[in-house]
């Protein structure tokens, strides 16, 4: 008999993906609030028992929340109850999908043990649910991973990062602001990271913290470059400096996670974006 899976955060960016690539598996999921709000204890004991919980749901940094504490409230509070979902329910197994949560490292690439340096308030809601996350699986005996992804990017993506304003900007034909060009990420498209995710579901730990990217980094500049060549047509962008926050270089360090589940990226960042322009150009 095959696993149960109740993904949170179902109709988010990486649920969408999630959930076309898993229908063999017989799933509870979850609206990501929409039917159901996660920072409601009693209403997430009411969710039918799963074998496997793939924690997705939570805010993200957006123009309008960046700095308030949104985040505390709803990914903070809804771990905690869904972590006493996997106690009520005796859940086998958690997927945490969390964030980036280095900081400045200073250097590259950056692996698992690197300290952990949250550079604002959507990160430190992600580290506490990590620490909350710990503490449950030590104390309750819950098999526990939590996957650290850096930029994810592709298609359906609604948030305000590089990538979505580029896209934005080619299907209405406007100017994208790049802050500091020269800073570099390092950018994983998103079949990759549900491709880790699906393997990660019959890893066997007790508790395990991966990072997950392609292991390469390319700057802003180089890549609204790499947009314009395969789109065949300019961009408009007007350029700004800032020091707040600013990272100039992320790169991961995927060793970890290649060698426990056999995982490879298969997309290269320009191959990609060719995917995210024919989606958006045809």
């Amino acid at each position: 008999m095959k696993n149960s899976i109740l993904i949170t955060g179902a109709t988010g960016f990486i649920g969408k993906h999630l959930v076309k690539k898993i229908p063999n598996y017989n799933m509870a999921v979850d609206q990501n609030g929409k039917n159901i709000d996660l920072r409601i204890r009693k209403e997430v004991l009411k969710i039918k028992r799963a074998d496997i919980v793939i924690h997705l749901a939570g805010k993200i940094p957006s123009e309008k929340n960046y700095s308030k504490n949104i985040f505390f409230e709803h990914n903070i509070l809804g771990t905690l109850n869904i972590l006493e979902y996997c106690v009520k329910k005796k859940v086998k197994k958690i997927i945490f999908v969390s964030s980036y949560v280095y900081g400045n490292a200073g250097k590259n690439p950056i692996n698992e043990k690197y300290e952990i340096k949250p550079h604002n308030t959507y990160t430190k809601s992600k580290v506490l649910s990590e620490e909350l996350c710990k503490i449950y699986a030590e104390k309750y005996k819950i098999e526990i991973i939590i996957l650290r992804p850096f930029n994810i990017f592709g298609n359906l993506q609604k948030d305000n990062s590089l990538i979505s304003n580029i896209i934005k900007s080619i299907k209405n034909n406007s100017h994208i602001t790049i802050i500091n060009k020269n800073n570099k990420r390092d950018y994983l498209f998103i079949d990759d990271l549900i491709d880790a995710i699906i393997k990660l579901i019959n890893y066997k730990c007790k508790f395990e913290i991966f990072n997950i990217g392609s292991g390469k980094s390319y700057s802003f500049e180089n890549v609204v470059q790499l947009f314009e060549k395969k789109n065949k047509k300019k961009i408009k962008r007007k350029y700004k400096t800032s020091k707040k926050n600013s990272i100039p270089k992320i790169q991961a360090d995927i060793s970890k996670i290649k060698k426990e589940i056999k995982w490879n990226p298969k997309y290269t960042l320009v191959e990609g974006i060719e995917k995210i322009i024919f989606k958006n150009t045809k």
